[in-house]
């Protein structure tokens, strides 16, 4: 799945968070930014496959020790697991390896707009395609100009320059993350659909692009995700 020439890394993160299972997603994104097998980890937390081996964002050598491992409901249908880590010493992270965790949300924002088009693209509403209402519309609309646009900058391969501005970035993909998941109203509840990509991808940014991976950061997505 990593050999598209073609592709800079974060474009290739971004297409496989979008087709692919997120697990297989994380683990690609892990490959890109470091060359090693398994799951990146935060200062503080984890989001990984039970058992799986766990990489700094750093890339620092060592072995990440587990101080508590929660099934997250909401993540448990990804074969995905929360681990609490024993605190360590800062260490600096490349720049590039921040536009892969954006690449990487980027990408599962993809997939869910895919689903959601699927679930409303046969519906009707007040004797009217769903899809044809000026809401509806607008709100795909508006989120796939923005994925247009993030994506023209990953094929940019922003390399050690990085995002200028990852955490606006950040802000704008959980915006459109909402607005998706109420285009799916209830329905997006359901095992591994919307709301389950919304809460992981939440879970991604405080424990991969929150500030040192503070532990605040991940208590404020489990409690969103409540």
């Amino acid at each position: 799945m990593l050999d598209r020439e073609a592709e800079t890394p974060a474009q290739q993160v971004f297409d496989i968070a979008r087709q692919a299972e997120p697990a297989q997603a994380l683990e690609a994104t892990c490959l890109l930014a470091t060359g090693r097998d398994g799951f990146l980890a935060g200062a503080c937390h984890a989001v990984h496959r039970p058992g799986a081996p766990l990489v700094a964002l750093s890339a620092a050598p060592g072995d990440l020790v587990i101080r508590d491992t929660e099934r997250e409901p909401g993540i448990g249908c990804y074969d995905l697991v929360l681990s609490q880590l024993e605190p360590r010493a800062p260490q600096p992270i490349a720049p590039q390896v921040h536009g892969l965790v954006v690449a990487l949300r980027a990408g599962l924002l993809a997939r869910t707009l895919d689903l959601a088009f699927a679930h409303l693209r046969d519906r009707e509403s007040l004797g009217q395609k769903t899809l044809h209402h000026q809401l509806v519309k607008a709100r795909f609309s508006s989120s796939w100009a923005f994925l247009s646009q993030l994506r023209r900058e990953l094929a940019l391969a922003p390399g050690a320059q990085g995002f200028e501005a990852p955490d606006q970035i950040h802000n704008a993909i959980d915006t459109h993350l909402l607005q998706c998941s109420k285009l799916m109203g209830g329905h997006g509840l359901r095992d591994a659909s919307v709301h389950g990509l919304e809460y992981l991808s939440v879970l991604i940014r405080a424990t991969l692009a929150s500030p040192q991976g503070r532990g605040q950061a991940v208590a404020g997505a489990q409690q969103s995700g409540a």
